[in-house]
């Protein structure tokens, strides 16, 4: 059925199979809907430059802009993920999927209170231990979500990349003040 080289399956022959399991259309909804709640919450949070100028952190952050662009990215990822195992056809898997789909709820609620937490009400020690939890939340959807689908396993690795690499500046702006 699909093309197969040296008797494994190619990569592009993998996602073909992939995306004939679930829905590509819902994936990118999904994706775009986490990604506009997270811009909703910053609209009415307002932006990081203020807090970033009060806590005095401007030389260890990044470019504003390169954070946005990855902070978007990451929840767009995530956001696909979710779309894509929530929509994926499991042959005896379901409640891998279920119990992925309800700690992805959890995730999302606590990573679009992250911001306010740190941004809007500048509470650096409780946003670190909220990084803390959503990163081994993240972890645990990764884990779940990669036994359901090894492709939305994979999105998701971006996604705990900078949730690590979050923390740490956290940590960073925390011990700093």
């Amino acid at each position: 059925m699909y093309k197969r080289k040296y008797g494994k399956m190619t990569v592009n022959a993998w996602l073909n199979s992939e995306m004939e399991r679930s829905s590509p259309a819902w994936m990118v909804v999904a994706g775009f809907l986490f990604t506009v709640s997270a811009i909703v919450v910053r609209a009415f949070v307002g932006s990081p430059y203020r807090t970033i100028l009060e806590l005095g952190i401007g030389e260890i952050v990044p470019p504003v802009w390169i954070m946005t662009l990855l902070w978007t990215l990451s929840f767009f990822t995530v956001g696909c993920a979710a779309g894509f195992v929530l929509c994926y056809r499991v042959g005896g898997g379901e409640g891998e999927k279920y119990k992925g789909g309800m700690l992805f709820v959890l995730l999302a609620v606590l990573e679009l209170c992250w911001y306010p937490t740190l941004f809007g009400a500048q509470l650096v020690f409780l946003s670190v231990l909220e990084s803390i939890l959503i990163l081994c939340l993240a972890v645990a959807v990764t884990y779940s979500f990669y036994r359901v689908t090894k492709f939305a396993g994979m999105l998701l690795l971006f996604h705990d990349i900078w949730l690590t690499y979050m923390l740490i500046l956290n940590f960073s702006v925390l011990f700093r003040g």
